[in-house]
């Protein structure tokens, strides 16, 4: 069996990532998009999508083609990273959003730009917002 998680795999945020980019989409199209880094069989990427549909990360419609299916990611990319880095928060950092900072903070991979609009929005006193 499976095991139980609460978020979604690496596979299926690289999924979402799809659907999130090109919007409503069938098997074919996020098995083509997913193609340019893996290499996955159209069955497996229908029964992950499957898989997403019964933990409720994606909806499925009928495309009104055929037996087609459009797939539609349930959350958007923002209400899911929140809920991964709440989760993540709290599971790592016991909660403390210091904790989760100042280790990101830390490490070599912060870049000097990334830095400079951190404290950016640490002045404006507002949260992160994903630029257009």
């Amino acid at each position: 069996p499976r095991p139980k998680t609460d978020g979604p795999t690496k596979r299926e945020l690289e999924i979402l990532q799809v659907l999130w980019q090109r919007g409503p989409s069938t098997t074919k199209e996020v098995q083509e998009a997913l193609s340019k880094k893996h290499k996955l069989a159209y069955n497996s990427v229908q029964t992950i999508l499957l898989i997403m549909c019964e933990k409720k990360f994606v909806c499925r419609a009928d495309s009104g083609i055929g037996k087609t299916h459009l797939y539609t990611a349930k959350q958007s990319k923002a209400e899911m990273e929140g809920k991964l880095v709440k989760s993540f928060m709290d599971n790592v950092f016991e909660g403390s959003a210091m904790k989760l900072v100042t280790r990101a903070l830390s490490l070599e991979l912060t870049s000097k730009e990334d830095k400079e609009k951190i404290q950016q929005i640490l002045e404006r006193g507002k949260g992160y917002e994903e630029p257009d």
